[in-house]
């Protein structure tokens, strides 16, 4: 066996010494590349939960405006509800509601409003924020598709609300079916 001449070694350790490196940190990269997406994920959700802020909010129903209907969509039943609820913002942020849903129930339509006050008596109801400490009157719709109630009796369930800052608010609600309406004794306060 021949030996290599040495000056041959002297130019083959440096070569050697960086494809030892380009190895190595190729292999480290690799190992940090399946570590990414865990990482990028917690930072995520780190990031996520500092962002919201606490906000409250009151909601009232209104009793005669929470409805709901049986209705028809290519001979397939549907149920439409219908609700308004008096909303206070106690909290020093404005917030806005984004997103309305009814609990164990996916809606393939939903819409929620929040009234506003345009001056000169017009007013309108869209994507407004409620302001701090004041009060507003915030409108659902939500279409359901096949119908999730048959019954002529008041659908009694949670309505959700989500805001600009990521919390949820929960609403227990009782909607009344349009046919029928809200009961004799309700009215009755009504009168008064």
């Amino acid at each position: 066996m021949a030996w290599p001449d040495p000056e041959t070694l002297t130019h083959f350790w440096p070569v050697a010494i960086i494809l030892a490196i380009a190895a190595v940190g190729s292999a480290i990269g690799k190992i940090l590349g399946w570590f990414k997406r865990p990482l990028q994920w917690f930072r995520s959700r780190a990031k996520g939960k500092v962002e919201q802020k606490h906000i409250s909010l009151s909601f009232v129903p209104n009793d005669l405006h929470c409805r709901w209907s049986e209705g028809k969509l290519n001979e397939q039943s549907t149920t439409t509800v219908h609700g308004r609820w008096h909303v206070t913002n106690t909290s020093n942020s404005y917030v806005t509601l984004l997103k309305v849903r009814l609990a164990k129930h996916t809606a393939q339509l939903s819409q929620v409003s929040t009234h506003h006050y345009l001056g000169n008596g017009r007013e309108d109801f869209g994507t407004y924020p409620i302001r701090s400490h004041q009060m507003t009157e915030v409108m659902a719709v939500l279409e359901f598709f096949p119908a999730i109630h048959h019954a002529r009796e008041p659908i009694i369930i949670d309505a959700i609300f989500t805001d600009n800052f990521a919390n949820e608010h929960r609403v227990p609600t009782q909607f009344f079916n349009i046919q029928r309406g809200p009961s004799p004794q309700l009215l009755g306060r009504l009168d008064r």
